[in-house]
């Protein structure tokens, strides 16, 4: 690689967050400093347990995993990542040099499996792979919390690549809070939003927030006290 394309690599990397499991002290330290030649920010863990804690309610852009780690593996920590993020890239570390693993990494799609023991040339490579992905992932969707993402295109709320069923109020809903990122809307502003008529009743808000916790199971929508409401986005 030149230096024109090391220093692009770099610069696109610096901004993003990376997730490192790895059980092996001495391998994680070593590793870590190879990563900080792109990455600033690296969140490291030594189970797949606690790193899968971590992601459900942190925001990553990549992950590095080993496979044969204590309390959950890597296979089954990103078997559950995919449930929460179909498209984050993942990058798996491991001695294990044969068919069954191999198939299996691919069947949960991660980025890149790079062998132990492995060299910067390895990571570096991968990387290029990884900033692909970045570039041509779908500005049209827009990932929230708990693996839920919004289809501004079809203007569906999505969850596993299947459609979650909403209603004509809830869907009005969705597409005025992912209208803005950073805005928080009041309830005067959702309802006028939502609800085509002219009668006023900051109750009917709560209630249509509730029953939509209910279908969701989680809080995809965040009170702000005294100020109203907005997305819990993934990034």
């Amino acid at each position: 690689m030149d230096s024109d394309s090391f220093s692009s690599l770099r610069k696109m990397c610096r901004a993003k967050r990376v997730l490192y499991v790895e059980d092996d002290g001495d391998v994680r330290t070593q590793t870590r400093k190879m990563l900080e030649l792109y990455f600033q920010e690296i969140v490291e863990f030594d189970n797949g347990l606690d790193a899968l804690a971590c992601f459900g309610h942190e925001a990553f852009d990549v992950i590095f995993t080993d496979i044969n780690m204590p309390k959950m593996d890597g296979l089954c920590m990103i078997g559950e990542i995919r449930k929460l993020n179909p498209t984050i890239p993942i990058i798996i570390f491991s001695a294990y040099d044969n068919t069954e693993y191999f198939l299996k990494t691919i069947q949960q799609g991660v980025s890149g499996y790079i062998l132990k023991p492995f060299v910067f040339k390895d990571i570096v490579e991968t990387l290029e792979k990884v900033a692909h992905q970045w570039f041509t992932c779908k500005p049209h969707d827009l990932a929230l919390v708990e693996g839920y993402y919004w289809e501004k295109s079809t203007q569906c709320l999505c969850k596993e690549h299947e459609e979650v069923k909403l209603s004509k109020h809830e869907t009005a809903l969705f597409a005025l809070l992912t209208s803005s990122k950073q805005r928080v809307f009041s309830s005067e502003e959702i309802e006028i939003a939502v609800f085509d008529d002219d009668f006023s009743d900051n109750k009917r808000v709560r209630n249509l927030l509730s029953r939509l916790r209910q279908k969701l199971g989680c809080d995809v929508i965040q009170s702000i006290y005294g100020e109203g409401y907005k997305l819990r986005w993934l990034h």
